[in-house]
């Protein structure tokens, strides 16, 4: 039940469609990216490159999805950012994931490449490779249209590569409808070299839950939290601006800033307020947490809170430069590649020139000036068509760095040849386990971001900023309070042995959405943000009631341990057997998306770390998975195949 039962595989090289039933995967991990990461150790050798024909490209649902609580899928690969190219999945929403589950697919598994540029059309039982050679050099939103004009059928869903993904750009990314991305890990270029162009999915099938009027209940109180709970603030601005202040104008009152008797105007509301046409996001969901955005001269479409780092990092604009933000955000999307990744490479070069060390010469003619339209329109087509200066940052940022700027890769805000996306990405906590991670997000082991929601929510609610501030505190005392025993463990900046614990529970509740198909911003993820649900006993009750097996919170623990120790081991074998040395310019503390003052440092983050270490099973001194800890999991094959002496020995 709410499994759709079937695992879809399809050999582009050999031109086969073939399937497999899903519950050999269920009872160990029970779906979604747990099973991606399985069939991935299974199946691709850890030496593997992402242009291989042998790596596959997965898109994964889990139990949840397509039920009233989930539409969350993944795609997962192995990344050609990154040295070594380690496993990763990122998040994908809309209808895709829906209808990939109503479709009678619970995951594609896609291996080998076309011999020419093909799309995948899946009509429940039918499955068709067709070509797509008149699809080749349009853009995403041009795919999408002339697919579903081809197929007749304007529900049709599809997920595709712009021009920056033909062309093996590493940071290209998989779009579908108007905003809704596979972004951050280079996956548009691994669906590139496939001579894949899209997915195309109808389904009609439906899906059955095993307990409807449980399941119902459940939802009742999901939605009741959201529309009278303590989540209403966070809906409401959500649906009215997005945590778009909260980012554009720096996070304020969130570091230190202290917060003021009278809410101060917003320019970044003034903004939104003039072009929002109304919130937009993925099948069911209440919340809609997407923007859609209808500027006249530039274009309609859609963005999330991630993109607004563009103007609250100022790299390449000022802060109020929203015109020229928007068209940034639409051009990228249009060629499929990730607007966070234009923001690092467009603000070193702009560094770059304004400093002398670059020249007009060194960007065909174009000087790399800060706030210029010219400037960054010829960046984003450049890079996605790989024409001029532009073919330097085919292979990312580190590649370019030996080329062009005399090797002032110090000068870029960058870690391991990608954007990092703040604390959630790189948290030191973790210590030598982080060289193994891709990066994927997370969690968040600190609670102070959410006082960067303090105006918003002053102004949603119609109280003062101090009163605001009061209502997060509680917030954020109850959140410790439910994790450690403590309401104020989360305002303290020392060691403390309880942080540990904290920090994994907090991983074991966002992986969850990662295996059940449930999404993280409706999930303790926010729970700083007003949200009261998505615990790991949550997603036991809602399990139990879509696939009638009842899991208890501490088998979800060991699930979500299971994965992302797996996927630790399978990355460490990638680091040994490709050998690359990740190239980090400057201290990550120092990067500009890391404001994180207050943590510790010192001997008290490596108390921290080893702590990290010691309850996940891992060598404090490696980061490696010990064998005892692998054993415990079930993970004996991954314990042998890492050549780790067996405990007798």
């Amino acid at each position: 039940m709410s499994w759709a039962g079937t695992i879809l595989r399809v050999d582009l090289t050999e031109r086969r469609i073939e399937k497999e039933p899903t519950s050999r995967y269920v009872k160990d991990y029970i779906g979604n990216a747990a099973i991606a990461a399985r069939i991935f150790w299974k199946e691709v050798p850890p030496e593997t490159r992402p242009f291989d024909t042998r790596n596959i490209l997965m898109f994964s649902t889990g139990p949840l999805t397509g039920t009233l609580l989930g539409n969350k899928a993944t795609v997962a690969s192995k990344t050609p950012v990154r040295a070594n190219n380690p496993f990763a999945f990122v998040g994908i929403g809309g209808q895709l994931p829906s209808e990939i589950k109503f479709a009678g697919y619970d995951h594609i598994v896609i291996k080998g490449k076309a011999a020419k540029p093909v799309y995948l059309f899946i009509n429940n039982n039918d499955v068709e490779i067709r070509d797509a050679s008149h699809l080749w050099g349009l853009d995403v939103h041009e795919t999408q249209q002339r697919i579903k004009e081809e197929l007749g059928d304007p529900e049709v869903q599809v997920a595709c590569i712009g021009l920056a993904g033909e062309n093996l750009v590493v940071y290209a990314l998989i779009l579908h409808d108007i905003d809704n991305t596979a972004s951050k890990k280079g996956f548009g270029a691994v669906m590139g070299s496939k001579n894949l162009k899209a997915i195309a999915v109808r389904g009609t099938r439906g899906l059955k839950v095993a307990d409807p009027k449980e399941f119902l209940g459940l939802y009742d109180e999901f939605y009741g939290e959201i529309t009278k709970g303590r989540a209403t603030a966070l809906a409401k601005m959500l649906h009215t601006e997005g945590i778009s202040r909260q980012i554009a104008e720096g996070y304020r009152c969130a570091y230190g800033e202290e917060v003021p008797d009278e809410l101060p105007l917003s320019p970044t509301k003034e903004w939104v307020s003039k072009y929002m046409a109304g919130p937009i996001g993925c099948a069911f969901c209440p919340i809609q947490c997407h923007q859609n955005f209808r500027v006249p001269g530039i274009g309609n479409g859609g963005t999330v809170c991630v993109n607004y780092f563009g103007l609250l990092l100022q790299f390449m604009y000022n802060a109020t430069d929203f015109e020229l933000w928007w068209k940034r955000t639409m051009l990228a999307n249009r060629y499929g590649l990730d607007t966070l990744q234009i923001e690092m490479i467009g603000g070193w070069l702009m560094e770059l020139y304004k400093r002398g060390i670059i020249t007009a010469a060194d960007t065909d003619g174009i000087p790399m000036e800060r706030g210029s339209d010219e400037a960054i329109t010829i960046l984003i087509e450049k890079i996605a068509k790989r024409e001029g200066f532009g073919e330097l940052f085919a292979n990312g940022i580190v590649q370019a760095a030996q080329e062009i700027g005399k090797g002032h890769l110090d000068l870029a805000d960058q870690y391991n040849n990608e954007f990092p996306y703040g604390w959630n990405d790189y948290a030191p906590d973790l210590g030598p386990v982080a060289q193994y991670r891709a990066g994927d997000l997370e969690r968040v082991p600190g609670y102070a971001d959410a006082y960067g929601n303090i105006f918003s929510y002053a102004d949603i609610l119609g109280v003062s900023p101090r009163e605001a501030q009061k209502l997060i505190d509680q917030w954020c005392n109850e959140a410790s309070e439910r994790l450690m025993g403590d309401p104020n463990l989360w305002r303290k900046p020392k060691y403390d042995k309880r942080i540990g614990p904290w920090i994994i529970e907090k991983e074991t509740e966002f992986i969850l959405g990662d295996i059940t198909g449930h999404c993280e911003v409706m999930s303790p993820y926010l729970e700083h943000y007003g949200i009261k649900f998505g615990t790991t006993n949550d997603n036991a009750r809602w399990l139990a009631a879509a696939t009638g097996i009842k899991y208890t919170a501490d088998e979800l623990r060991e699930t979500a341990s299971r994965i992302r120790t797996l996927i630790d081991a399978y990355n460490v074998l990638c680091a040994r057997m490709i050998g690359e040395k990740p190239v980090v310019a400057k201290p990550i503390e120092s990067l500009v998306s890391f404001p994180q003052p207050g943590r510790p440092k010192g001997a008290e983050l490596r108390m921290i770390q080893e702590d990290y270490c010691k309850i996940r099973g891992y060598d404090s001194k490696t980061g490696i998975p010990t064998r005892e800890r692998l054993e415990k999991l079930g993970l004996k094959d991954v314990a042998e195949r890492l050549g780790m002496p067996a405990k007798h020995a």
